[in-house]
Order: C-alpha cells, then sequence, then structure tokens
C-alpha cells in the first residue's frame, strides 16, 4: 500500500512541475512532418501502464502540439505506445493559425496525422466554415471529409450535401450526393459539386437545376461553372436556361452579370415560347436592360403558324421589344394580347423565306408583333403557287397566326409562267392581296393596271395573247389558280393571235423572271441535320 502511494505522490508531482514548465518554456515550432505529440498543458496528468501500452491521462486545460499544429481539449487520452490520442470537450485544432478544427470528441493518428472529429464539429479557415457531426481531417494532405451530412458556409453562400472532401490548401471543395447551394444570387440542386471557397465558383460535373434569384430564370446543366464574384457563368453541353416565356439552348452558353449580356455558341436555339418563335444561329448575343437578341452565323427565323411555319433565314438577325400601346393592342394577334410588351425581328441582307404557302427573297425584313406584318425592302420578291410577286417594298399581314393580306408597294407586278417564253401578267402601282385559309382568294391591283394574258381554248391551246390597260384590275382565285378577271374604270386593249407572235414583245416594264432566288425547302435555309428539328419535334408533343 505504501509503495502504491508513493507512485501517486510522483506522478502527481511530475504533473505539477510539467504544467508549470508548460508555461515557462514551450518547445520551438518544429517541421510538420514531425510525429511526436508535445504534451504542452494539463492541470493534472496520470501515467498508465498497461502490457502492451504506454498512455498518459490528461485532465483540465490540456494543449498537446505535433509539428506547427495545436490541439486544446478538456482532457484526453495519449497512448505513448502507438502514437494515439483521444480527447474530449471543447476539441480545437489550429494547425499553423490557418486551418482551425472543432468538435466534442476527437481520435486522432499521430503517426498518420489523421484526425477524425465527432459532435458539433466545425472546420474553419479564412474562406469558409464547414459544419457536420462527424469529420475526418488528413493533416497532411489537408483533405478534410464527411459522410453522414454537412453544410459549408462561405460568405453568403452555404452549400449542403451527405458527404463531400474539402482540401484546404487548394480552397476547393467537392460535395455529393442531394447537393444544395443557396446564394443571394441563385439557388441550385444537383448530385455532384465542386466547389472553390476563394473565388466563390461553383463547377457542375453532373445534371444540375439551377433558379435564378428575384427571377423566374430556370437553368439545367451538367457542365460550367458560375462564379458570383464577378458575376460571370458558362454552361457547355448543350445546357438550357429559360423562364416563364423564353428558353435557350447551345453547345456553349455565356453570362456576364455586370454588363447584363449573354452569349451563346454553337447550333444556338432560343425561343419565345409564347409566341411560338425560334431563332437558331451560330452565335446569338442577348441584353438584359434592352431585351434584346443578336443571332448571326447562318440565323434563321421559324415562326409557327396556325396551318404553316415560315422560316426565314439572313445574315444577321435582330429582335427587340418596344412598349405595347392601346392601338397596338386593337391590331395585334388575340394571342398576343398578354404581352404587356411587343417584340419585333429584323433580317438583314440576303433574306430568305420559305413556307409550305408562299416563299420570298429580299434585302432586308421586319416583322413586329404589333400589327403582325412582315415587310420586305430593297428587292423584293414572293412567291405563290405559281405566282410571282414582286415591288418596291412587300407587305404580308398576318391574323391569328395565318397569311391576312398581302401589299405590292410600287412598281408592282405578279408573274405567272404558263409555257416556255410565255408569261401572264399583271402590273399597278400598288396590288392588294387577300388570302383565306393560308391561301390567295383575290386580288385588287390599283393605279396605272396593265396585264398580259395568254388566252387559250378548251382543250388548253394557245390561241392569242390579250393586252389590257385600265385603272383597276381584279383578280380571283379557286383552288389556288385564276378562274375570273374582272378589269374596271375604263380598260382599253387589244388581242393579238398566237400565230406568229413575237413572245419578247409581251413583256411589261420591269418585268423580271427570278426562279433561280427561289426557295425550294427549308432545309435550303436550314440543314437537316441541324438539332433543331428534334427539339421542336418535343414541342410539338408537349402539352
Amino acid at each position: 500500500m505504501n509503495r502504491i502511494i508513493s507512485i501517486g505522490l510522483i506522478a502527481w508531482m511530475g504533473c505539477i512541475g510539467l504544467s508549470r514548465s508548460a508555461y515557462a518554456q514551450q518547445p520551438a515550432a518544429r517541421s510538420d512532418s514531425v510525429k511526436i505529440i508535445y504534451i504542452i498543458h494539463a492541470d493534472s496528468l496520470i501515467g498508465i501502464q498497461k502490457k502492451d501500452s504506454d498512455i498518459t491521462k490528461l485532465m483540465g486545460h490540456v494543449m498537446l502540439q505535433q509539428g506547427n499544429t495545436l490541439f486544446s481539449c478538456d482532457s484526453a487520452y495519449k497512448n505513448n505506445t502507438i502514437n494515439v490520442v483521444d480527447a474530449y470537450g471543447h476539441i480545437h485544432i489550429n494547425q499553423a493559425d490557418s486551418v482551425h478544427a472543432y468538435g466534442d470528441y476527437l481520435h486522432y493518428l499521430g503517426n498518420e496525422k489523421l484526425a477524425t472529429l465527432s459532435g458539433h464539429v466545425r472546420l474553419q479557415d479564412a474562406q469558409m466554415t464547414l459544419y457536420t457531426e462527424t469529420l475526418t481531417y488528413d493533416l497532411n494532405k489537408h483533405v478534410a471529409q464527411y459522410q453522414q451530412g454537412g453544410r459549408l458556409v462561405s460568405q453568403q453562400t452555404t452549400l449542403t450535401s451527405q458527404s463531400a472532401t474539402y482540401y484546404t490548401d487548394l480552397h476547393q471543395a467537392f460535395f455529393q450526393h442531394r447537393v444544395k447551394l443557396k446564394d443571394p444570387q441563385y439557388t441550385l440542386s444537383t448530385d455532384t459539386l465542386v466547389y472553390h471557397t476563394d473565388t466563390h465558383t461553383a463547377y457542375f460535373v453532373a445534371p444540375t437545376v439551377i433558379h435564378l434569384q428575384d427571377s423566374a430564370t430556370v437553368i439545367h446543366t451538367r457542365d460550367g461553372y458560375y462564379n458570383t464574384d464577378l458575376g460571370e457563368a458558362m454552361f457547355a453541353s448543350r445546357s438550357v436556361i429559360s423562364d416563364s416565356s423564353q428558353m435557350t439552348t447551345a453547345d456553349s452558353l455565356f453570362y456576364v452579370r455586370e454588363k447584363g449580356i449573354g452569349m451563346a455558341k454553337g447550333n444556338v436555339i432560343w425561343r419565345d415560347t409564347s409566341r411560338k418563335v425560334t431563332v437558331v444561329a451560330g452565335y446569338a448575343e442577348t441584353h438584359d436592360q434592352t431585351h434584346t437578341l443578336l443571332a448571326t452565323q447562318q440565323p434563321v427565323l421559324i415562326y409557327e403558324m396556325k396551318n404553316d411555319t415560315l422560316y426565314t433565314a439572313a445574315d444577321t438577325l435582330f429582335s427587340g421589344i418596344i412598349p405595347r400601346t392601346d392601338a397596338m393592342l386593337h391590331h395585334a394577334d388575340s394571342a398576343q394580347q398578354d404581352s404587356s410588351e411587343i417584340r419585333y425581328f429584323s433580317a438583314f441582307h440576303h433574306v430568305r423565306i420559305y413556307s409550305d404557302s408562299l416563299q420570298a427573297v429580299a434585302d432586308s425584313m421586319y416583322y413586329s408583333f404589333a400589327d403582325s406584318t412582315f415587310r420586305f425592302y430593297i428587292q423584293p420578291v414572293v412567291w405563290i403557287g405559281d405566282y410571282q410577286l414582286s415591288g418596291d417594298s412587300i407587305y404580308l399581314s398576318t391574323q391569328n397566326q395565318q397569311a391576312k393580306e398581302l401589299q405590292l408597294i410600287e412598281n408592282a407586278i405578279i408573274v405567272n409562267q404558263i409555257g416556255k417564253g410565255m408569261f401572264n401578267q399583271v402590273k399597278g402601282r400598288t396590288i392588294y392581296g387577300y388570302f383565306h385559309d393560308n391561301h390567295l382568294d383575290w386580288m385588287h391591283v390599283n393605279g396605272n393596271a396593265e396585264s398580259i394574258y395568254y388566252v387559250q381554248d378548251d382543250t388548253g391551246a394557245f390561241i392569242g395573247i390579250n393586252k389590257v390597260s385600265c385603272g383597276v384590275i381584279d383578280i380571283y382565285f379557286r383552288d389556288q389558280k385564276v378562274y375570273r378577271v374582272a378589269f374596271r374604270d375604263e380598260p382599253s386593249g387589244s388581242m393579238s393571235p398566237i400565230k406568229n407572235a413575237n413572245l419578247q414583245e409581251y413583256f411589261l416594264r420591269n418585268f423580271s423572271w427570278q426562279i433561280d432566288r427561289r426557295p425550294h425547302s427549308r432545309e435550303e435555309l436550314l440543314p437537316a441535320s441541324h438539332p433543331v428539328w428534334n427539339f421542336l419535334q418535343v414541342y410539338k408533343n408537349m402539352p
């Protein structure tokens, strides 16, 4: 009994001496490769000898040191044989004053420098704070991991996930399983995410859904990044950006928040879902403040009407908006009257249009939902069935997504080839055409009207050429062919026999047959391999 008491007194006196010396002379900082764990302080110390281990029990304001890392806690067991520490209460690991870890319990492998913390765990550096219930931290590799759910907070950004790995040297976190990110600018959900806490950049490496704050905008992506500090984003692999009325997809999408500019590159598809208008291009640029769209690199505008689809190709397409007025509301299609703004489209240079019911070419085109009218300028030509229509300017009005009225303004002329070198022609200052079910119903030629008409007998043989001048000519169509022509306001003319007629003399002024310019299929404007065809099929099948 006396021997046991003596050993206890010696251990107690050693503890007191150790405690005093801890404050008086701390060891110099050592390299992080050093494996020895030094006792810096404890209120009390007890040595425990077991058969195969040497254990030191430390209690009260415990502080240990290994290299440039300090450990503090309420109490601890230090296994000197295998260099392992089990610590309890108010755990704090301070690694070179750069990384701090906290918890209720610590199991530390000194040789491997591997810490396992549990209970209200918190890991901090200059960039972030990580919260979880169980965390392993490799002090050698500077890597922290949790597997049972956790949360990382970096400035105003919060990320949660089932598991995560954080590289403290790289300031990079790798999140997996039920990942959620919340930021003042956006929120997202995904299964895998890489986040850099120093640049506040999220990198997307799996299917991800992003909701922009204070906006109906939703982004679907699986490849790209978003930097909240710079307000810059890039989305690849056919990502999709959409809101309540528009969507954009492309091989690559870029966004700069400060400038409010979005850029899309490679097989761009932009769609106004409320108006059933689609723009495809090699490159497109949008501006938030002006709500404008600029499309280049073989752009094509696709306008889905009720019984037809109009395809417009040009060197450049531009779209913007203007405020809606009461007058505009009166003229606009009923399908568009729920919008407070009017969108318009302009096409510049080498404009070509194809639809089943008509085709057209011009140097430029303007279309506005204010009056649902296409306007063609500079050598415009329109083909409807077998008829070629031209004028200085051409207006095509639509209503309820169907052709309604056609205007050929100044030097208007209609040409129909009926045989080799033979053309029926009607010319006037202005020509108005009226549609029924998207087909020409009748036309009104006004002002200095002239016509050249090849007369045929009941067998279809040509018997003469009729040349007439008058004030007004009305032309009526049935089954997309002329079945009656009415000459009004002092008509005058002559009939010449077809035999021995010089056909070169039977052309009205400004006659020009331009069949070589006529588009013959939508594939001439947009290749059949373009992804927009599958895209439109998906939209067509949507409820």
